[in-house]
């Protein structure tokens, strides 16, 4: 069956593509293509909650009119915008409309137009459409809760660079796996930048729902995690941390709860964090799995068998997104009346939820190459750690491919980050111990 070439899907269809684009947020994407759409006349730009609301749910029906405006006037630049994207990028752009059914006979030099068009036609849509949205079944207190971004992303930019971005192929849901360096992209990797955004997020990550951020200090939070890092339960503290950042901030998949948490009676979560996405109309439960390994064969594998053993996937192939939920750490966290209207979103009778669980996975991995990086340009070596790197997320999608098949997991959806360290097991623990103590 088609996709159907929604705002959503626009928006990940262009991501991170775009030429002029300061980093890889969803939501620097749709402020973009507004501001393009418009010819910079969109004022003023929407506030970045509200770009961010429109990359997860679709554009709103006055945004819509609002551009038409100008679309409509043919002054927008659209076309001419989308033209500078480069060949390769476009390429993969029209194997994915093809792939997707939106159009068979598209190549590279008939995206930009098509694209526009598509823009513009997704407008019109949305514009039309009657004044009705359809009733949410979390009212505004439990949405205030569950679907407001958690993670403190300013610096996202400064800290990582995307080097490639793909697909997994035998993955038949919508799925992204993402090669990331640490900026500057030169070996010996610099985790001073890292270092500050995992800091940053220490309390945001540790901190349940529900819980108002002034109870919980930083220096209370970080007291938890070095219990929770000296007690055996997590294999790696920073994986687990940067699937949350890179799930929040790439995804909008927003947390539902994370491993280890303070909750009101100060007790800790021994279980994978879980989070929800909404994307295309559709709602996900995404379980979020880390690994740090030297090896990127072995992270890869050791990450599968995390899925592989989590709960009832070692009997059941097909894991129902309803049966991984903790229900009564969602109790804890919202109380009863919350918590009902929850769970009920997680039902799979609900049409607009996915019954499937979804993986969303942080694989860090020890950097090499037998590349000459010293007798060279600093410009000279960053490209060639990108050539390797993306070599390595080639090595990724086909291992993970494998697996994928294996585990007959074809219909769930991935979104996979890989980054590498300079040695991914020592540093991980030497980073984590600088942040948060022995």
């Amino acid at each position: 069956m088609a996709e159907e070439a929604n705002f959503t899907y626009l928006i990940d269809l262009v991501n991170p593509y775009l030429p002029d684009a300061e980093d890889t947020s969803k939501e620097e994407t749709v402020r973009l293509i507004i501001k393009q759409a418009s010819n910079n006349q969109y004022l003023p730009m929407p506030a970045s909650s509200t770009l961010n609301k429109y990359a997860a749910d679709g554009i709103s029906r006055s945004a819509s009119k609002k551009l038409l405006k100008f679309l409509n006037k043919e002054t927008s630049s659209l076309e001419e915008y989308f033209s500078k994207i480069g060949p390769d990028q476009l390429t993969l752009i029209a194997n994915k409309l093809k792939k997707d059914g939106i159009s068979l006979d598209v190549y590279r030099g008939k995206v930009p137009a098509l694209l526009a068009k598509l823009f513009t036609e997704e407008c019109e849509r949305v514009a039309s459409r009657k004044n009705k949205r359809k009733q949410k079944i979390l009212t505004k207190s439990e949405d205030e809760y569950v679907f407001t971004k958690t993670v403190s992303d300013e610096m996202f930019s400064t800290v990582f660079q995307q080097v490639n971005t793909s697909e997994l192929d035998v993955v038949k849901n919508r799925n992204a796996i993402h090669a990331f360096a640490l900026k500057p992209e030169l070996l010996p990797f610099s985790y001073a930048n890292l270092k500050n955004l995992v800091i940053s997020n220490i309390t945001n990550y540790a901190i349940a729902r529900g819980i108002s951020k002034t109870d919980i200090v930083g220096l209370q939070a970080a007291s938890l995690l070095r219990k929770y890092a000296k007690s055996g339960i997590p294999d790696n503290l920073l994986g687990e941390l940067l699937v949350y950042i890179f799930l929040e901030h790439e995804d909008h998949a927003l947390k539902l709860y994370t491993r280890a948490e303070i909750l009101k009676n100060r007790r800790t979560i021994d279980s994978e964090g879980m989070y929800l996405k909404r994307d295309q109309g559709k709602t996900q439960l995404i379980l979020g799995v880390s690994q740090l390994s030297n090896n990127l064969e072995n992270a890869i594998s050791n990450v599968v068998e995390k899925i592989a053993n989590f709960d009832n996937n070692q009997s059941n192939e097909m894991v129902l997104a309803n049966d991984i939920v903790d229900r009564s750490i969602i109790y804890t966290q919202f109380g009863e009346s919350k918590s009902k209207a929850i769970i009920k979103l997680m039902a799979p009778t609900e049409t607009d939820f996915e019954g499937i669980a979804s993986y969303g996975l942080f694989i860090g991995y020890k950097f090499r190459t037998k590349l000459d990086l010293d007798n060279c340009t600093q410009e000279k070596a960053k490209e060639r750690c990108r050539q390797v790197i993306s070599r390595d997320l080639k090595q990724a999608i086909s291992e993970l491919n494998i697996a994928i098949q294996q585990h007959h997991w074809q219909k769930s959806s991935f979104y996979v980050y890989l980054l590498p360290f300079t040695n991914a097991e020592e540093d991980s623990l030497a980073i984590m111990k600088d942040l948060i103590g022995e």
